[in-house]
């Protein structure tokens, strides 16, 4: 837990906080209204998550001036967007060899990746939900840039992330 007393802080400087937050809530949006489970852990962090557990995590990567995928070969005027790369990560369990030194079956290996390859599409599916930042009915953002990546499994863990670079409002 941190010392240092924020409870003064400008709303202002609270814009990434609340990016990441809202980018969290609107990912468990998703996953209730397609009745898929989440792991009970869940949060945002400003760095890359230990994978230690069941878990979805939100982890930010990096942030600039420009719109979504602008390659910044020229100088920015203060009044651009900003825009945030972040990682969603679902990491799950997945079978693992047993107390008898025996590998898992090819079946339960399948059955084990079924989680996977939904959290992979719903993930996607989500993407749609980062580029709504104006108010209700005022239409699109600025655009969204997502791509969808699993990690090898790793001590009964394996996790999709998918890595978003969206505008922050």
């Amino acid at each position: 837990m941190t010392n240092t007393d924020l409870s003064g802080v400008s709303d202002d400087a609270k814009a990434l906080s609340s990016f990441m937050e809202e980018i969290l809530q609107r990912v468990v949006n998703v996953y209730a209204t397609y009745n898929m489970p989440l792991p009970e852990r869940r949060y945002w962090v400003m760095s890359d998550p230990v994978m230690d557990c069941e878990q979805i995590v939100v982890s930010f990567i990096q942030m600039y001036i420009g719109s979504p995928g602008d390659e910044a070969t020229e100088p920015r005027r203060c009044n651009d967007p900003r825009s945030a790369t972040i990682h969603i990560s679902v990491t799950r369990k997945v079978p693992t060899v047993g107390k008898s030194g025996n590998p898992p079956s090819p079946t339960d290996i399948q059955n084990g990746s079924l989680a996977q390859a939904y959290d992979a599409w719903l993930l996607l599916e989500s993407y749609r939900d980062f580029d709504v930042w104006e108010t209700a009915g005022a239409g699109l953002g600025l655009g969204v840039i997502a791509t969808i990546e699993t990690s090898e499994p790793q001590g009964g863990l394996q996790t999709t992330v998918m890595t978003v670079t969206s505008a922050v409002p």
